[in-house]
């Protein structure tokens, strides 16, 4: 929940007092500047059946209650899409105008009752965020506020790059983060087997797996690191010049998403890969700030190889500027709409 500082942050700078209700499911207890921190600990497995775990989901879901209940806060702030349709009813009957929702991810909004359910929740907040706008696609209508997601405690201390890999030295491509897609990776580990013009970075929990994948098949173009602090995302940002964002265009929720990695990109100043037909192939196009990877074949490696020894760091640095001030613009009017609900 790192990005939560997105609101604890403006809380914090205008000195409003604030609790915080959350389900560990990890079995890792978080450090949050709040008032008061309830923390419900319920342990739930990914191998579990989906009934399994939205049963479990419930549990949270009357701890959470008998505290808003009790404790009657003049205003509450919604983090997600599992924590919208979970508490969906009682907002819209109980605090009517008086919370505000993040939409953060798809959430089989194409069932019918499930697109109801999030309209009426939606209908009565205060105000609703969403962390791209490509989820108009999929949202009830309604007049959404952008807040992109670049983590201003995260990055407080990085120094972005000065410039991109000198030639003759190997470009690394990284992957910072819950490593997924296995199949994908383990196909782009092939494309780059042992190419020395490339290293393949993955930083972050799960990364072994590919570690494993990679030693099975003499992949040894490759670096890992399993498991981190989430602060410690700019050290490993830093190992690298590339950011691997492939995903696929599989599913509505990664052909919609602004993924988190765009901007750990625009920040630190490194190029991204993304796939095509995506809403980060738009933005990225848009601001000319990364590579299409359309294909997992060789032709684009040598593109991609060509592509990135062509750019010019002036250029591009003015690019990932310009894409700053549109986020610095669109989460001011954020920041506005907080302090019209919750200062006034």
């Amino acid at each position: 929940m790192s990005l939560i500082s997105l609101y604890t942050c403006l809380l914090q700078k205008y000195k409003i007092d604030f609790d915080i209700i959350y389900m560990d499911k990890y079995g890792e207890e978080e450090e949050f500047p709040a008032k008061r921190q309830y923390r419900y600990v319920n342990l739930i497995k990914q191998s579990w059946p989906k009934w399994r775990k939205i049963l479990r989901y419930f549990r949270f879901r009357r701890y959470a209650i008998r505290l808003l209940n009790k404790n009657r806060y003049d205003f509450v702030i919604v983090w997600n899409d599992v924590a919208i349709f979970m508490f969906a009813d009682y907002l819209a009957r109980k605090y009517k105008d008086k919370y505000c929702l993040n939409v953060r991810d798809y959430c089989s909004q194409h069932i019918k009752w499930v697109y109801k359910r999030f309209e009426k929740v939606i209908k009565n907040a205060s105000f609703t965020t969403i962390s791209s706008e490509g989820y108009k696609k999929f949202l009830p209508p309604y007049n959404y506020y952008v807040i992109h997601s670049l983590n201003p405690i995260l990055f407080h201390s990085i120094e972005p790059k000065a410039g991109f890999r000198k030639e003759g030295e190997p470009i690394r491509i990284g992957f910072v983060g819950y490593v997924r897609f296995f199949e994908l990776n383990k196909t782009f580990m092939q494309l780059f087997k042992n190419d020395p013009r490339f290293e393949l970075h993955y930083y972050g929990t799960k990364a072994s797996i590919l570690e494993k994948y990679a030693q099975e098949n003499d992949i040894n173009n490759t670096v890992f690191h399993d498991t981190f602090p989430v602060q410690d995302t700019p050290k490993y940002l830093e190992k690298i010049d590339i950011i691997n964002n492939l995903y696929g265009n599989e599913r509505i929720g990664l052909t919609t998403a602004l993924s988190i990695k765009l901007y750990h990109a625009v920040y630190v100043r490194m190029p991204i890969l993304v796939c095509p037909n995506t809403y980060m192939e738009e933005v990225t196009k848009k601001y000319s700030l990364g590579f299409v990877f359309s294909e997992l074949a060789e032709s684009y490696k040598e593109k991609l190889y060509s592509w990135y020894r062509q750019l010019n760091f002036e250029e591009f640095n003015s690019n990932c500027k310009h894409f700053l001030k549109e986020i610095e613009r669109q989460n001011s009017i954020f920041e506005n709409k907080v302090k019209e609900y919750i200062l006034d």
